[in-house]
């Protein structure tokens, strides 16, 4: 039986993509085109070979006439003609540093672009987002293989992820299910390395690099940031986690960083600065503040006193989710604080854009304390394990990333 466990295993989880591929079909029309989408899709018709005033029309058709019911700033929706007549010359906002946010992210396009040529722009867009999540869904499986589930675990923990927010935003027409994708594969070469299969790691820490740069730069910037620092506190304060994984992890980790922040700055990408002008100064379209870190501790501290008011229904998930979290770190402490700092974007992200319209999409990546860390706390109870047919050693299964050298002691 256990020859044939792993087919019927792979059978559960392309089981489980396709019902979810299936279900987001079914809901392809309601996914309206954003403002952000429109913009990707000007990237991508310019990768086809468009030229700009092509894109422009081309993205803005898309928008009017494949956006379903679009609203003005009045109370009446606009018709799909009185939309392309509004927007005959695009969408606003159009200021150079504006679209510079979105240039600096071609790897959205690039996945979206033969897609285009084949199936046309609205599917393009949808198709690579989605696949990109799906993508991660997997990815998600091996995080939780190399923290020692079986396979019924990880195969839960697939689930889990498809069917949390992390599946939902992943799959709409942005750059967060490419992004998001890149930020577990990171994660996913961080744990091998932190468990020891340090080149193997490395290859794959260094691929989500590279690739999530691309995509979504500030992103990567930032997971790499929390993971060398999740890196440097396990050598610091987890007896045994001072192993040679953790110490390289620590210094490909930071090192990445460093090279990231070195790279974006000669190809003259927006950083923090830049970000938190397009939010104070509505896109732009007004004067730089003087004070932008002053208003942003200003908007964070609004937006979180306000928080229990309109979220109330939140503060229960993330009382659980905190739950979840110090017991995955009291149990798989390595694995736990790794995963901890990846989820904490999300957190990061809401930070640094304090806007309750966009709160959940940017808080996405929480969820993956669900995904990654309910299965290894309740793996024993879905691994199946028929004491006539086990041998006392024979069918171990595969080393928890906190046995041995990794540890089991508590932060």
């Amino acid at each position: 039986m256990a020859r044939y466990f792993p087919r019927r295993v792979l059978t559960c989880v392309l089981l489980v993509a396709a019902v979810f591929a299936a279900l987001q079909a079914l809901d392809y029309h309601k996914d309206v085109p954003s403002n952000d989408t429109y913009q990707y899709t000007k990237q991508t018709l310019r990768i086809l070979g468009h030229s700009q005033a092509q894109a422009v029309h081309e993205a803005t058709v898309m928008y009017c006439e494949d956006g379903g019911p679009i609203t003005s700033s009045a109370t009446a929706p606009l018709t799909a003609g009185e939309c392309l007549r509004m927007y005959r010359d695009g969408l606003t906002p159009d200021k150079p540093r504006y679209l510079a946010i979105f240039t600096s992210r071609p790897g959205y396009p690039l996945l979206a672009a033969p897609l285009a040529a084949a199936f046309g722009l609205r599917f393009a867009l949808w198709a690579a987002a989605l696949l990109c999540t799906l993508l991660a869904s997997v990815v998600v499986l091996a995080l939780l293989r190399a923290a020692g589930c079986g396979w019924r675990a990880a195969a839960a923990g697939q689930a889990l992820f498809l069917l949390a927010p992390t599946g939902y935003w992943g799959s709409r027409m942005l750059s967060d299910g490419p992004s998001l994708a890149t930020v577990l594969l990171t994660l996913l070469g961080a744990v091998w390395m932190a468990k020891g299969r340090i080149r193997a790691g490395g290859i794959v820490f260094a691929a989500g690099l590279f690739t999530g740069f691309v995509v979504r730069y500030s992103s990567e910037q930032f997971a790499v940031l929390l993971i060398a620092l999740g890196a440097v506190l396990c050598l610091w304060r987890v007896r045994d986690g001072r192993t040679g994984g953790v110490k390289a992890l620590a210094i490909a980790a930071g090192a990445g960083f460093v090279v990231s922040e070195a790279a974006s700055a000669l190809l003259g990408w927006p950083g923090l600065s830049a970000s938190l002008q397009d939010t104070f100064t509505r896109h732009f379209e007004r004067p730089d503040v003087s004070d932008p870190l002053f208003r942003l501790l200003k908007s964070d501290l609004h937006f979180w006193f306000y928080f229990p008011v309109y979220a109330s229904t939140d503060l229960l998930t993330a009382a659980v989710l905190v739950v979840l979290a110090v017991l995955l770190v009291r149990r798989h402490t390595v694995y736990g604080v790794l995963v901890i700092a990846t989820a904490a974007t999300g957190l990061g992200a809401v930070l640094v854009h304090p806007v309750a319209s966009q709160a959940d999409r940017l808080m996405a990546p929480v969820w993956l304390v669900l995904a990654l860390g309910l299965p290894p706390l309740v793996d024993r109870f879905l691994r199946h394990r028929p004491e006539r047919l086990r041998e006392p050693q024979a069918s171990a299964s595969p080393v928890p990333l906190n046995a041995g050298t990794m540890g089991e002691k508590a932060l």
